[in-house]
Parts: C-alpha cells; structure tokens; sequence
C-alpha cells in the first residue's frame, strides 16, 4: 500500500535541522584531519578548548560548553586524564562538584594544534568573508538559544 504522506514541513533540501547538520560536517571534514593527525577526537579537542578558553571548570559547565552528554563526557575526562591533558579535582565550596584543568601537557598540545586550526579558520573567512561569518556564528547562536520556545 503506497498511501500519500501528508506533510506540512519542508523538504530536507530546506530543512533548517538537517541544513545545519550538512554544514557541521562540511566544515568537521576539514577539521578532522588534523584533529586525528595529533591523535584527539572531535569530541576530545572540544573538552580541551573549552578548558583552554575559560580556564579550570566544572564538568556539568564544560559538558555544556562543549555540546557533549554528560556519560560521554566520563568516558572523554577518562582518556585525557589517562593521557595527562587534564586533570580533575573536587571543588574545594561543594564537595559534590568535579572541576576540571588542562594540565601543562594539555596546554601544549593545545599550542601545538592551533597553528593548523588557525589556517582552516582562515580559509573559511576568505572563502565566506568575515562579515558573513560573523552574522552566521550571531543567526546560530540565537537559533541554539530557540529551545522549542
């Protein structure tokens, strides 16, 4: 039985949801690369920037930050404590709380990864202009703000 589908949303060519997911994978395939050249994870190398852009955290704060569920985060803190990038300690005002800090080898590597990172951010501006790029980061991020709303 082929019966029609009556449907009031669009097309996936005009779906914003599946818009967004297109485009995160067009630009990750040029992150990846190098992300795996050093040995890190897209998910890994999102912990390490969030820890290496607002300094020691708590993991509940950096799960957000870096737009990871919090059993995947256990496993990731896991791996790069194992490897030394960071390291985790309780919260000396809520003992309940897990902070985490990059260690001095996860500041390194995070030096070490930034020269490459740099030429891909650079090629995404020349290619999309920096005005254009600024407005789209600004559109995303009130359209991550939206929560059904």
């Amino acid at each position: 039985m082929n019966k029609e589908i009556n449907k009031s949303y669009p097309d996936t060519s005009k779906s914003l949801p599946i818009a967004m997911l297109r485009a995160r994978e067009a630009m990750m395939l040029s992150f990846r690369p190098v992300l795996a050249k050093h040995g890190f994870t897209e998910q890994q190398w999102r912990v390490l920037r969030v820890l290496g852009e607002k300094g020691d955290s708590d993991a509940g704060q950096v799960a957000f930050d870096a737009c990871i569920l919090a059993p995947s985060l256990s496993r990731i803190i896991g791996k790069l404590e194992k490897d030394q990038y960071i390291s985790r300690f309780v919260d000396a005002k809520d003992g309940r709380r897990v902070n985490l800090s990059l260690t001095n080898s996860g500041k390194e590597i995070l030096n070490k990864i930034a020269p490459d990172v740099e030429l891909i951010y650079n090629a995404i501006q020349k290619r999309y202009g920096e005005e254009k790029l600024s407005t789209l980061i600004d559109i995303l991020g009130e359209v991550s703000e939206w929560r059904g709303r």
